[in-house]
């Protein structure tokens, strides 16, 4: 008898342990989908800011690979332009100085050669430099404190201190822009055709 009611007990609770353990599976299936929808809100979130990243990164490059329009290129020609009639009217200006004297100095002496006749070529002189200088009547670029030999001539352009539109020269003090000065103790002439604050001056020397 009481072995015939463990079994009646025994069946009616095998229902409720299956039951139970049912709950158990289905309340670790809604936790792993809950999960998995968690996962996948997260990584559908990083997607779509990678993709506002990579939005804004294309959008820079555009902007930084577009062509300039901020002038740069028309003022640089506008620049040049100005320099090459600078050049021009200081050449004629000069031109005039010099022809002004020659105008009414003493006649040439019986020895001298024909006006229309080509003066022959001035000889090198082995003494004077010849190399690492700068050539009378040549444009160069010159930078603050820097000395620069001038080619056949024992003068030497002593360059100070650079402005944005003078510099200073040694000899021949303070040579503002599309200005020129006379280097003492010489008849060499020096000519400022642009200074640059950022340390650089275009200049040209002749020597008489």
């Amino acid at each position: 008898m009481r072995r015939y009611r463990r079994l009646v007990l025994i069946d009616r609770v095998i229902p409720f342990l299956a039951a139970f353990v049912g709950l158990i599976a289905l309340a670790g299936a809604v936790t792993a989908q809950l999960s998995s929808e968690a996962r996948t809100q997260a990584v559908s979130g990083e997607i779509a800011a990678m993709k506002t990243s990579i939005a804004q990164l294309v959008q820079q490059a555009s902007s930084l690979t577009g062509p300039a329009e901020d002038g740069t290129a028309e003022g640089l020609l506008a620049l040049q332009d100005r320099m090459n009639r600078l050049e021009t009217d200081w050449q004629t200006q000069k031109e005039a100085v010099v022809a002004a004297p020659a105008a009414v100095t003493a006649p040439a002496s019986p020895g001298a050669a024909p006006a229309d006749q080509p003066a022959e070529a001035a000889a090198i002189d082995p003494n004077l430099p010849t190399t690492d200088c700068i050539p009378l009547g040549t444009r160069f670029m010159v930078t603050p404190n820097e000395t620069y030999p001038l080619c056949q001539s024992r003068q030497q352009v002593k360059v100070g201190m650079i402005t944005g539109d003078t510099v200073e020269v040694t000899g021949a003090g303070t040579i503002v822009e599309t200005g020129f000065g006379a280097l003492a103790g010489s008849t060499c002439t020096v000519m400022v055709f642009s200074a640059d604050a950022a340390g650089f001056a275009e200049m040209r020397v002749n020597c008489t």
